[in-house]
C-alpha cells in the first residue's frame, strides 16, 4: 500500500507538472527543432526533463520528512542527489543555450565523481579504491549517456528507464533493500506521469536535462546496490545490472561501432540507432519502441533468477540474453545488405 501511495504521488505531481514546463518552454523558445537527423517534422517543447526532476526531487523530500525510509543508504543518496543535480543543470544548459560534447562529458565526470567521494562503487570485489572509483565513474558515465542516446524516438528512454527502474525494483525487493526499492517507486511514477506526454506522437521532449538524469539516477542506483543476498553462485550475480541495462548499452555500443567503421566521430549525431534500424526494417515508429520495450523486459526480467540458480542455469540465462541480441543484429546485418542490393540496382 506504502509503494502504491508513493508511486500515486509521484506520478500525479509529474503528470501536472509536465503540461506547464511545456507552457514554459514555449514562452521561452526553448524548443527542439526538426531536422533531417530527427524524426519529428515540427518544434516541440524539451523541457520534459525538468519536470521529472521536480517531481522525483519533491516526492523524495516528502518521503524522507516523514521518515518512510530507513536511513539504511542515507549517505549515499546525497551522493546521488548532488550528482544528479550536477548532471541535470548540465543538461539543462545544453537543452537552452547549447553545450560542447566535451563539456556535457566533464559534467557528467565530475558528477560521477560526487557518487565516489559519498562512498559509492561498483560491487566488483577490486580490494584497490582507486581502481574500483574510476571504474565506477566510467559506468555511471555510461549509462547516464545510454539513455541520453536512447532519446531518439517518443516514448523510448523514458519506457525502457521505467522498465529498468521496475526490473531493479524487483530485485532489490529480493534482496530486502527497502530504501532503494522507494527510490526507484518514486523514480517510476516521475517518469511515467511524463511518459503520458512522451509517448506516439510526443507532446513534449524530456531534454538532454531528463535523459542525462534519468541515465545518472539508474546508474547510480545501480552502482549502490547489492545483488549477492541468499545467492547460490558467488559472485555472479553483480552481472545483474547488465541484463537489466541491455537495451540501452547494447544500443550505445552498436552506435559507437557503426560510426568508427564509417570514420565519423562517435559525438556525431546520426540515425544509426536500434530504433531507426528497426524503422527501416518496415515498423513503425510506434511499433518499434514497443518492441525495444518488450525486448528490455525479456532481458531483464531473467536477472530476477540469478542469485536463486546453479552456475549452469546462469550460464543458459546469459546465452539467452546474448542470442536474443544476436538475432536482431542478423536481421539488421540481413536488411542493411538487402538496402544496398536495390541502391545499387537503382544506380544501374
Amino acid at each position: 500500500m506504502r509503494y502504491l501511495l508513493i508511486l500515486s504521488c509521484s506520478f500525479i505531481l509529474s503528470y501536472f507538472l509536465t503540461p506547464l514546463m511545456g507552457w514554459v518552454a514555449l514562452k521561452f523558445n526553448i524548443v527542439d527543432q526538426p531536422n533531417n537527423r530527427k524524426i519529428h517534422t515540427e518544434p516541440k517543447p524539451r523541457t520534459g526533463g525538468i519536470a521529472i526532476y521536480l517531481s522525483f526531487l519533491i516526492i523524495f523530500y516528502l518521503v524522507h520528512k516523514f521518515k518512510l525510509f530507513t536511513l539504511e543508504f542515507d549517505n549515499e543518496f546525497t551522493g546521488l542527489l548532488l550528482g544528479s543535480f550536477v548532471v541535470f543543470l548540465t543538461g539543462m544548459i545544453d537543452d537552452v543555450r547549447g553545450l560542447n560534447a566535451w563539456v556535457k562529458l566533464g559534467g557528467q565526470v565530475f558528477a560521477g565523481l560526487i557518487l565516489v567521494l559519498y562512498g559509492i562503487r561498483l560491487s566488483l570485489f577490486i580490494p584497490n579504491v582507486y581502481v574500483s572509483s574510476i571504474i565506477t565513474i566510467l559506468w555511471v558515465v555510461g549509462i547516464t549517456n545510454s539513455f541520453n542516446l536512447l532519446d531518439n524516438m517518443d516514448g523510448l528512454s523514458a519506457g525502457v528507464a521505467s522498465i529498468s527502474a521496475f526490473m531493479f525494483f524487483l530485485v532489490y525487493g529480493r534482496q530486502g533493500l527497502t530504501d532503494l526499492n522507494l527510490l526507484m517507486v518514486v523514480f517510476i511514477g516521475s517518469i511515467i506521469g511524463f511518459l503520458r506526454y512522451n509517448f506516439n506522437p510526443a507532446r513534449i521532449f524530456m531534454g538532454d536535462a531528463g535523459s542525462l538524469f534519468i541515465g545518472f539516477i539508474i546508474g547510480g542506483t545501480a552502482a549502490i546496490g547489492s545483488y549477492l543476498k541468499g545467492s547460490l553462485l558467488t559472485h555472479l550475480p553483480v552481472i545483474t545490472p547488465l541484463l537489466i541495462l541491455g537495451v540501452p548499452i547494447f544500443d550505445t555500443l552498436s552506435v559507437i561501432y557503426i560510426r568508427i567503421k564509417q570514420h565519423r566521430s562517435i559525438f556525431s549525431a546520426d540515425k544509426s540507432h536500434f530504433s531507426h534500424r528497426l524503422v527501416t526494417l518496415g515498423m513503425t515508429q510506434k511499433q518499434a519502441v514497443l518492441f525495444i520495450y518488450l525486448v528490455s523486459f525479456c532481458i531483464g526480467i531473467s536477472s530476477i533468477l540469478l542469485p536463486r540458480i546453479t552456475k549452469g542455469d546462469a550460464l543458459i540465462v546469459l546465452i539467452q540474453a546474448l542470442a536474443v541480441f544476436a538475432i536482431i543484429v542478423l536481421l539488421m546485418i540481413v536488411r542493411g545488405d538487402e538496402l544496398k542490393r536495390k541502391i545499387r540496382n537503382k544506380e544501374l
